[in-house]
């Protein structure tokens, strides 16, 4: 019990704080670390979230900056749960950690069952395809379910401050849309 009143609260913190962050981002392409300053990698990132959550489906994995910190941002799959997990970008530390129970009549929840195993493209394979479209820098990438076909859209600032959305099918790779946000 004490431990379920600590995740409640803890989650009640962490969302206010978070709608809070939310509100106050802005979607301007991030900087570049200095050549100074130690960075985790995107695996090692991945590594450390998936270690947080005993494993899963990576659903969304998004790169943003918080109050100056630049972090990992990933949203997880594990049986009946969800998680939020936020990674410093330099330390490689867990700087969020948001745990939710699924409901099973919520599908909005459950992102369609999506399971990153289904998809017969990696997301490595469909950043390099997005990339090959679209010089940039891929700043959110995300698994979804579109009229039942999987694909993986993935955002990506180019180096004149535009935004570009590419949209990969996942199970054989076509570049299925390509947007540019004005």
């Amino acid at each position: 019990m004490k431990l379920a009143t600590t995740l409640l609260t803890g989650t009640l913190i962490l969302g206010g704080l978070g709608a809070g962050a939310y509100a106050m981002t802005d979607k301007q392409p991030l900087q570049s670390v200095s050549a100074n300053s130690t960075t985790i990698s995107e695996e090692q990132a991945k590594e450390i979230a998936l270690e947080q959550t005993n494993g899963g489906n990576i659903t969304k994995m998004s790169v943003d900056t918080d109050d100056r910190t630049k972090k990992y941002e990933f949203d997880i799959v594990n049986g009946e749960f969800e998680y939020d997990v936020d990674i410093d970008f330099n330390s490689g530390k867990v700087v969020e950690f948001d745990q939710e129970r699924l409901d099973s009549d919520d599908d909005d929840d459950r992102d369609d069952g999506i399971s990153i195993e289904e998809a017969k493209l990696s997301l490595e394979e469909a950043k390099k395809l997005a990339l090959k479209e679209q010089a940039g820098t891929i700043v959110e990438t995300e698994l979804d379910r579109d009229d039942n076909q999987l694909r993986y859209e993935i955002e990506i600032h180019t180096d004149d401050n535009h935004e570009v959305n590419v949209d990969i099918d996942a199970m054989n790779g076509n570049v299925l849309n390509v947007e540019w946000d004005d």
